[in-house]
């Protein structure tokens, strides 16, 4: 009787949970079928729980883990899965061999891919992904120097953090998350909630707590952070409408403006822009019409409009392309691909521009940095010191995480990145100027900027190889002049200047640091032909002002030749200032020798300093 009962009993209990079993996996199904993996894994787990034996389930794990950020794991399902069937199918061969693949098992990925394709019907697929599988084994045999850092949990939580962009000084960092709190409090079909852009201060070398960034850059819908310019006062803005389009927006004070559809944006997917520094090239990625993503970009034309799109024949392959970023040296392009040597999924490539304006065949990173999954979104600060970029790594504080890099030391970038703030210099009071660049021996216009009007901070990034002349104007205001020669032998350097505008009044100074002479000499050299314009366009707009133009010199040789130097020089100003149109009489030249110098003597660079030219305002 004890016998029968526990028959019955054990019969009860296993046809109960056969029911349970068979109720989770439908679940699950359910859930897989709607790409909501993280909740099919969930019915999943339920069912394996109830039957660790069962070939299908172990099978699906696999197949969810594989689609999540804990990729890793999907190994001893996907190997369950094969020796628990009696028959292995084909998919379940190639899932194991995706999962050998995602640990680095290259060789038994190899072995396994093949097996998984006995008739040669998928030859193209396996041999592409055999052809990463040889690239990985390269890559982890031979790997790069680098220091890779989860950028903490104030950053990065249980929910996805990607996008990663960063100023150029590293001093703010703007991300996607799709965690709780956003704008619209929408969940997608997958389960997962709607992206909001999030912003962190730099403290002390480390992040701060992210703060949403708020209306008018996140909204209801869709709002991801997928290009910001190295001031930061530019950003890209992805919208999930009319199938995903780009949007700019203006940082105006401390408040962005609402974000205005590019007109680069068609009914296909547009994502993820960068600017080069001048602001006349944007690269963008669009989504072509068999489905697969290439890099293009437009120009500026003259009169402020985009050109049509260029696809960028040497960076796209078959395959897909994206986040594309110009390092501020405008020379090198960073993306990721799918295509090229990459040793599985998405990894990070480099193309560098020629003199010709052609590019340069793209280099794979390497690895640690690239893996066999997702390696995606890099951007790297101007001194080419420490990258960021977003990567689903094991032992993470959730799922897709932020990450930064500490790049191996190699040739540093060639660019000097100029920041500071421009000023009141009666008030002290933060001013929102313009910033002209111009290239002196082109006398070509290169870029316009503007300082912040809330902060008074700009930040300008200059690649090697000019002359630049920059010049710094506000309305009611003595313009102010500088001077940047970056020869192509220079390597990074980074230059603070804090810019204290004057009133325009007697006794109100300027030095015109983009007027030039040979040396001993008093010829005007051609390169002073944009600050000479730019003074005589002052003049012409205060037309009651009297100037004195007067010239300095180092105290280095004879004092009476140095004195008769600077006479020479100034009269050298003055007369270019009449043969242009400015009367004679609001105009008077004085050469003042080594007597008013402005730094020591004592070093080269102060002595540079003292061979000066200067106006100043006498009425």
């Amino acid at each position: 009787m004890k016998l029968i009962l526990s028959l019955i009993l054990t019969f009860g209990i296993s046809f109960y949970c056969f029911g349970q079993e068979d109720k989770a996996i439908k679940k699950g199904d359910k859930f897989f079928e709607e790409k909501n993996y993280w909740q099919a894994m969930k019915a999943y787990e339920e069912a394996y729980n109830l039957n660790k034996t069962n070939a299908y389930v172990n099978f699906r794990l696999a197949k969810c883990y594989l689609e999540t950020h804990q990729k890793a794991k999907a190994l001893q399902y996907a190997f369950d899965a094969v020796k628990l069937s009696e028959k292995p199918s084909n998919e379940m061969y190639f899932v194991l061999g995706q999962a050998y693949h995602i640990n680095h098992q290259f060789d038994k990925a190899i072995e396994t891919y093949q097996k998984s394709d006995p008739g040669k019907t998928n030859q193209k697929a396996i041999t592409k992904l055999v052809q990463e599988c040889n690239f990985g084994k390269r890559y982890v045999a031979n790997p790069i120097d680098v220091k890779i850092t989860n950028a903490g949990p104030l950053v990065n939580t249980e929910h996805h953090e990607y996008l990663p962009y960063i100023t150029a000084d590293r001093s703010k960092l703007y991300f996607t998350s799709r965690r709780p709190g956003s704008a619209g409090g929408k969940v997608d079909a997958d389960g997962q909630l709607f992206e909001d852009i999030y912003v962190s201060d730099n403290k002390g070398g480390g992040w701060d707590k992210p703060v949403n960034a708020g209306s008018p850059l996140n909204s209801e819908i869709h709002d991801a952070c997928v290009g910001l310019s190295e001031d930061g006062q530019t950003m890209f803005v992805y919208k999930g409408t009319n199938g995903g389009d780009l949007y700019m927006s203006q940082l105006k004070g401390d408040r962005w403006t609402k974000p205005e559809a590019l007109p680069i944006n068609t009914e296909s997917f547009e994502t993820n822009a960068c600017m080069s520094p001048d602001e006349r090239t944007i690269f963008f990625v669009k989504k072509l019409a068999e489905g697969s993503r290439d890099i293009f970009t437009c120009n500026r034309t003259v009169g402020g409009a985009w050109s049509k799109p260029k696809r960028m024949d040497v960076i796209n392959t078959p395959y897909d392309e994206e986040s594309p970023f110009l390092h501020p040296d405008g020379k090198t392009l960073y993306f990721s691909s799918k295509g090229h040597s990459s040793m599985g999924g998405y990894d990070i490539f480099k193309s560098t521009k020629n003199p010709n304006g052609t590019w340069s065949a793209p280099v794979n990173v390497g690895y640690p940095i690239n893996t066999a999954g997702n390696d995606v979104y890099f951007v790297l600060s101007a001194d080419g010191k420490v990258g960021f970029y977003s990567s689903e790594k094991d032992g993470g504080f959730g799922k897709q995480d932020i990450y930064s890099i500490r790049m191996p030391v190699e040739s540093e970038p060639k660019l000097a990145l100029i920041k500071g703030t421009v000023k009141d210099e009666k008030t002290g009071k933060a001013l929102e100027a313009d910033i002209t660049i111009t290239d002196n021996e082109s006398k070509e216009t290169i870029a316009h900027y503007t300082s912040n009007s809330y902060t008074g901070q700009y930040l300008i990034s200059l690649p090697s190889g000019k002359n630049y002349g920059i010049t710094i104007e506000k309305e009611g205001k003595l313009f102010y002049s500088e001077n940047i020669y970056l020869t192509d032998k220079d390597g990074y350097k980074e230059v603070n200047k804090e810019i204290k505008l004057t009133d325009s009044k007697p006794g109100s100074k300027v030095i015109l640091k983009n007027i030039f002479f040979s040396s001993g000499k008093f010829d005007l050299k051609p390169e002073s032909t944009l600050e000479l314009q730019r003074l005589i366009k002052f003049m012409k707009s205060n037309p009651a002002l009297k100037i004195e133009i007067s010239g300095h010199t180092d105290n280095i040789g004879d004092q009476k030749a140095n004195q008769t130097l600077s006479e020479q020089r100034a009269k050298a100003v003055m007369d270019y200032l009449i043969l242009n149109g400015i009367d004679k009489g609001r105009l008077a030249a004085k050469g003042y020798g080594s007597t008013v110098p402005i730094a020591s003597n004592d070093t080269e660079e102060g002595r540079q300093q003292n061979r000066r030219t200067e106006f100043k305002i006498t009425q």
